[in-house]
């Protein structure tokens, strides 16, 4: 006798075969047919969506799922989802996307793959290793970041030196709430790491927050104003994030106090902190900001 995951398993092909073999035509039977991989990716969203997942999420898997479709049919069964499949897919990614964003995509499709298999849906063994990141931090030296905001307005020069002077991500600044004692405080629920995030602002920079909020501009086109001015002053390749990496070096050049800049980072660890920003040489960070270490 055939088990449920076995019959689960069986093709329409095979269904009909048994029928005619087994069965005469006035017999009823119930046989579950084989899924489609559409139909099974359906089903793990509807269930993603009930737990409450946020609709970016959601989002991201369709995403993912989309690209996995490029490589196989979703009209097949779990089956055709094979190692090579998932090879495939990486190698059609690179140079498309970020390392970050491959992992990213990795992640959401072992997800699946997990929860497939925790659910005897899929028997086959599939290895779904992220890719290794270079965790160099990549701070833009200060003749550098000079060239950046000279292409720039005034006013968007002040919005990005209060990213400089907070090391905040960029969407921390604009999911904050500006308290009467001049905290920006960010929710739990908004933060990278789930947890709520306190900055304080001086008063010079608590003016700029309001303009900042007052302006209208999206975190997406700030991050873009940034970018078209670093590829006018000549450097393609700087991101928005590199601020925050940069405030930490400045900072960490300040002060010479790595708990205070783990700090403000938010970071859950010292050895975090350690890690992104004592791998350079002093030679290199006083060339790279050669004003800091005049002014001592």
């Amino acid at each position: 006798m055939l088990s449920q995951k076995q019959i689960s398993e069986l093709s329409r092909e095979d269904i009909n075969y048994i029928l005619s073999q087994h069965y005469s035509s006035e017999t009823k039977i119930t046989i579950t047919p084989k899924l489609t991989l559409r139909e099974i990716i359906d089903e793990f969203l509807r269930r993603k969506i009930n737990a409450g997942l946020a609709e970016s999420t959601i989002q991201a898997y369709r995403d993912s799922f989309k690209k996995l479709g490029k490589m196989v049919s979703l009209e097949g069964d779990i089956s055709t989802l094979t190692q090579d499949v998932i090879e495939r897919s990486i190698e059609s990614l690179q140079g498309k996307l970020s390392i970050a964003s491959q992992n990213k995509y990795l992640r959401e499709i072992r997800t699946f793959y997990n929860d497939c298999k925790g659910r005897g849906i899929i028997s086959h063994t599939l290895e779904i290793k992220e890719l290794r990141v270079d965790m160099t931090p990549v701070y833009i030296p200060e003749h550098n970041l000079k060239k950046i905001l000279v292409e720039m307005k005034p006013e968007h020069r002040e919005y990005i030196s209060l990213y400089l002077k907070t090391a905040a991500r960029l969407r921390e600044i604009f999911n904050a709430t500006l308290e009467p004692d001049g905290y920006l405080c960010i929710p739990a629920e908004l933060a990278k790491a789930r947890k709520p995030i306190e900055i304080q602002l001086t008063p010079e920079n608590i003016i700029i927050y309001k303009k900042l909020m007052a302006s209208g501009l999206s975190p997406e086109r700030l991050s873009r104003l940034f970018k078209q001015a670093s590829v006018r002053a000549g450097y393609n390749t700087v991101k928005f994030h590199s601020l925050r990496h940069t405030a930490a070096i400045m900072e960490l050049i300040r002060t010479n106090d790595i708990y205070h800049v783990s700090r403000m980072l938010h970071h859950s660890t010292v050895k975090t902190t350690e890690s992104f920003y004592l791998r350079f040489s002093k030679r290199r960070i006083r060339n790279d900001f050669p004003s800091l270490y005049d002014a001592e």
